[in-house]
């Protein structure tokens, strides 16, 4: 089937049929693109690319490079930067798309005599797989690195089904060596870029198994490999070398040397793996200081799992309708894809020994492997210990799947429209046509335009996914950091909890220049013994002669505050920049401190005059712990010391609430006495039973709330979008209007107490929260 893509097809060749069809697709994706930063890894992504440093280990380097070039290629539009690092995500969606058009169409070319049968095919397949829910969401924000690898997957796949029409020539072999090096550049993107691996080995193996054991191939295959994996154990040290301000894990290596000898390590479960000599980049890549468990040692019942991918699966094809409806559609769909998957399997073995084993290791082997813990919106009352359940919906490591579902539904649904129900041609490699030749048949018959209708089905995903995929207005995540990143003072050191408080707030310092000189620390971090040296440095003051803007991407010196770009509150307060590090301790005595330590005996800990930890008996304090207590003591006087609303665990442990004021969403660690007063008060009264701070900075958090924060966009929403924040992110807008309103009425202003409530109550239906509980005088 050599060059069936330059055949024409009415007026277009295959080729240019296909680029419409994905031009199709990504004006879809842009039409429905975030405009800027979204939750979770999105602002640590977009972030990495733009600064060249490194997201959470293995550091991801091909998709950082990608993204800083794509970066400057589109500099001259003037876009936003996350906007561009968006349209990369949806361009590179949009090339998968391109590619599985070419790779169905010769899949089908071999069973099918119809060449317009074969166009529609790959058509309708190729539509439903990208609009499938979770490969449209991750399409339209740049969440994490997976379109990357879905558009490595789908070239690789492309490939392979060209190889197969030429494995007998040297164009073969070369096209085997050029899969090799693709898989190679997307294993240092994400492991996902792997996953058709076994499908590969199995079709190579099926059709020429020969060509597997060539020497030279073979050879010069896995030296390819090695050379486009060569990215991740290259760039990641150097790149670490040379500090970047996102440098986690920090796998800087000593030599070249070290950082690309094999050397096997052990994991802290005692599990020998493959990785470096150098042990810090070794780390990285096994990912060490997330300390994935075997996965024999099951994290939840396999049947919950699965039970957890059909969840993900019911949400692919009409996430709109209602549960009922909802599962009809996907009913629909699951008997597309296994029409698709027999027509396939009926038709033509030895594509299918690809794709169906493509299908199945990222459905139901990828399940297995992944190993997750119940799923976050499952199994809720027969397992009510949130640890027990992931902190977030994993659809997205199922991308791959979804397509794959989406392009055999499209098969399936054009098998019906065609009737097909028999293979036309044998699955013998000798009658396969070599090209589109002129005696087949073409043009659609009667019945087929009778038919016609049937294929409607295939918009059903783009009619019912598009209100929920739609990002277009979405400024959630970037406006949350903006508030949170003005509730505190200039160079305020601001503890935060985890993802959703921490990354989009360095997207905003890092790639929007926004208040750079509060220092985010996230407390999980503070349990590695790379970070807490990284925030001794980040917060050293500047000696003579140097300055943090001397290399804005790089640690330097404590950076400055900007006062001519400052909020309101902060214009005319006194900014002096703070005279030592936050971090007193030297590299030995950061190693040296214990993992942990209990308390034999009601104990309180002295940070200052004013302010006292209590512990009681028997609790135990982490290695982050004994972080925080020591930057509290070094920072204070120094620097003003926040706690973000999202983070009670970091200041609960210490039982630091009645010395925590709220300042907005954040909260203020006061060192000295706190008297009420018209400015300042203590809602204890109203909330006798509550674990979190009851003090509020009337003045400070009116003026934050009304002046400062950016929600009139959330304003106008009428449900929250994103179902791993709505819990969180609009209950804590929610505390801090409530609150307020109550600090208003309390000091009897009902007209302010009774706005606050109003915005109140509609971020607690954002929330899914009941109404407000009652005011103070009702």
């Amino acid at each position: 089937m050599n060059g069936i893509e330059r055949e024409k097809i009415g007026p277009l060749t295959l080729r240019l049929w296909g680029l419409l069809t994905a031009l199709a697709v990504w004006a879809l994706y842009l039409l429905t693109i975030a405009p800027t930063t979204g939750f979770w890894d999105t602002s640590e992504y977009v972030t990495t690319a733009h600064i060249l440093g490194l997201p959470h280990p293995p550091g991801n380097p091909f998709f950082v490079l990608i993204g800083r070039v794509w970066d400057i290629l589109l500099g001259f539009t003037g876009l936003p930067v996350a906007l561009r690092i968006n349209v990369l995500s949806a361009t590179l969606s949009a090339g998968a798309s391109f590619f599985w058009f070419l790779a169905v169409a010769r899949m089908v070319a071999h069973f099918r005599e119809n060449r317009h049968e074969v166009l529609v095919t790959a058509i309708v397949a190729v539509w439903i797989g990208a609009t499938a829910f979770t490969v449209w969401t991750q399409s339209n924000l740049n969440e994490k690195v997976y379109t990357l690898s879905l558009f490595v997957v789908a070239v690789v796949s492309y490939l392979a089904m060209v190889w197969m029409d030429e494995a007998d020539t040297a164009r073969g072999n070369r096209l085997l060596l050029l899969i090799a090096l693709l898989l190679g550049l997307g294993w240092a993107n994400h492991t996902m870029s792997l996953l058709p691996g076994l499908a590969l080995t199995a079709f190579v193996l099926f059709h020429r198994w020969r060509a597997a054991f060539n020497p030279l191939v073979l050879g010069l295959g896995v030296t390819l490999l090695a050379v486009g994996y060569s990215v991740q154990l290259l760039f990641v040290p150097i790149r670490s070398a040379q500090n970047p301000i996102i440098d986690e894990a920090d796998p800087e290596c000593p030599t070249v040397v070290s950082a690309i000898t094999p050397k096997r390590v052990d994991d802290r479960f005692g599990r020998s793996k493959w990785a470096v000599v150098c042990e810090p980049l070794a780390l990285s890549l096994i990912r060490d200081q997330y300390g994935p468990g075997p996965v024999t040692q099951r994290q939840a019942p396999l049947s919950a799992q699965y039970a957890n991918y059909w969840q993900y699966f019911d949400w692919q094809w009409a996430r709109a309708l209602p549960p009922g409806a909802r599962l009809v559609a996907s009913m629909l769909f699951l008997f597309l894809a296994l029409v698709g998957l027999w027509t396939h399997l009926k038709s033509d073995r030895k594509t299918f020994v690809y794709s169906g084993t493509l299908l199945f290791t990222v459905t139901l082997m990828l399940v297995y492997y992944l190993n997750f813990k119940y799923g976050y919106s499952l199994y809720l009352e027969e397992v009510p210990n949130y640890l027990e359940h992931e902190v977030r919906e994993r659809d997205y490591f199922y991308i791959i799947g979804f397509q794959l579902w989406g392009i055999y539904a499209g098969l399936g649904l054009a098998a019906l429209w065609g009737q097909w129900t028999v293979p036309v041609r044998t699955s013998q490699a000798r009658d396969y046509p070599t090209s589109f030749s002129d005696d087949r048949p073409t043009g659609f018959s009667a019945r087929h335009r009778k038919a016609a209708p049937l294929l409607a089905i295939g918009l059903i995903p783009l009619f019912f996914n598009y209100s929920r995929a739609d990002r277009t207005g979405d400024r959630a995540a970037r406006d949350w950091a903006y508030n949170i990143l003005q509730s505190v003072e200039p160079y305020a050191v601001l503890f935060t909890n985890g993802d959703n408080d921490t990354f989009p707030l360095w997207y905003l310092q890092e790639v929007e220049g926004i208040r750079r000189d509060v220092t985010v620390i996230v407390h999980s971090y503070l349990g590695t013994g790379w970070y807490p040296k990284q925030l001794r440095e980040l917060t050293a003051p500047c000696e003579a002669g140097a300055s943090a803007a001397d290399s804005p991407t790089t640690v330097v010196c404590q950076r400055p505050f900007d006062v001519a770009a400052a909020a309101s509150p902060y214009a005319a307060m006194s900014s002096t920049p703070p005279t030592r590090s936050i971090m007193a301790w030297n590299d030995a005595q950061i190693d040296g401190l214990p993992p942990g330590f209990a308390v034999a005996a009601d104990t309180t800990f002295q940070i200052s005059r004013w302010i006292g930890a209590n512990a009681l008996a028997g609790e135990s304090f982490s290695y982050p712990d004994i972080m925080v207590y020591h930057i509290i003591q070094q920072s204070l006087g120094d620097r003003p010391v926040y706690f973000a609303a999202t983070a009670p665990p970091v200041y609960g442990k210490w039982r630091l609430q009645p010395h925590l004021v709220r300042h907005g969403l954040a909260f203020k660690l006061v060192n000295g006495p706190l008297e009420a007063s018209e400015d300042l008060v203590d809602l204890r009264e109203y909330m006798p039973n509550t674990a979190l701070p009851t003090w509020n900075d009337r003045v400070r958090t009116r003026e934050l709330l009304w002046d400062v924060f950016l929600v009139e966009d959330l304003l106008d929403w009428e449900e929250w979008p994103e179902p791993s924040t709505e819990s969180s992110i609009p209950a804590q807008y929610y505390l801090g209007y409530y609150l307020h309103g109550m600090t208003e009425e309390h000091l009897g202003d009902v007209e302010a107490a009774e706005q606050a409530y109003q915005r109140a109550d509609h971020f607690g239906l954002l929330a899914g929260l009941r109404p407000p509980p009652e005011s103070p005088s009702e």
